[in-house]
């Protein structure tokens, strides 16, 4: 919620609730955010300034977007601004360059029929993958940004918490080009379930 409706929430309405006798559930913890402005002043929706829920429908735009969007640019600190260029460099760059990026490489690869590039579909097998640094070094990592994801949720910093969970998806792509799975297709394919086994899962 917006910072200016705390004192409501935090003191009026649970008071409110106290005073009846009743055995309410009282909140444990608040989200309290700053403020979301656009483009280069306040949303007002009296004066038709700003996007708003009915409008976004009209956009076109899927509401996947709006989501990561908004979690990115969540005043979770200080005021953010939102503004459609940097919605759409965001877009660009971030979901459909990096996680978009990713699962594409993957799912594509492995989708592509059984000796013209792919797997048919199946997954391989990674018998080596217990031993292959590459992939010890990215499981170490992926566990850390769990164990970090986990703690943003809790303290409910929805904001950093997506930002971990991109670097997931970042450290997946750095990895897929360390590895070279395009040519290990080629040359050793027996070993090529060591890099996409643990990106599949």
């Amino acid at each position: 919620m917006g910072k200016d409706n705390v004192p409501f929430y935090t003191v009026m309405f649970p008071s409110a609730l106290l005073g009846t006798g009743e055995n309410w559930t009282l909140m444990k913890n608040i989200s309290v955010t700053e403020y979301l402005n656009y483009e280069k002043g306040k949303f007002s929706k009296s004066r038709g300034i700003g996007v708003f829920g009915n409008d976004v429908k009209g956009t076109g735009i899927p509401v996947e977007v709006w989501r990561y969007y908004l979690l990115t640019n969540r005043p979770e600190v200080s005021d953010t601004l939102f503004t459609w260029a940097d919605l759409q460099a965001k877009l660009k760059s971030e979901l459909v360059g990096n996680l978009g990026n990713f699962i594409n490489r993957v799912l594509s690869f492995v989708a592509k029929p059984s000796g013209k590039g792919g797997y048919g579909d199946t997954i391989p097998d990674a018998p080596h993958a217990d031993s292959d640094a590459l992939t010890l070094q990215l499981a170490e990592k992926v566990s850390r940004y769990v164990e970090q994801y986990i703690e943003a949720m809790e303290k409910l910093k929805l904001k950093i918490a997506l930002k971990i969970a991109m670097s997931i998806s970042t450290e997946g792509n750095a990895y897929l080009q360390e590895t070279k799975f395009w040519k290990l297709y080629k040359d050793r394919r027996t070993d090529l379930g060591a890099p996409l086994s643990p990106k599949l899962q």
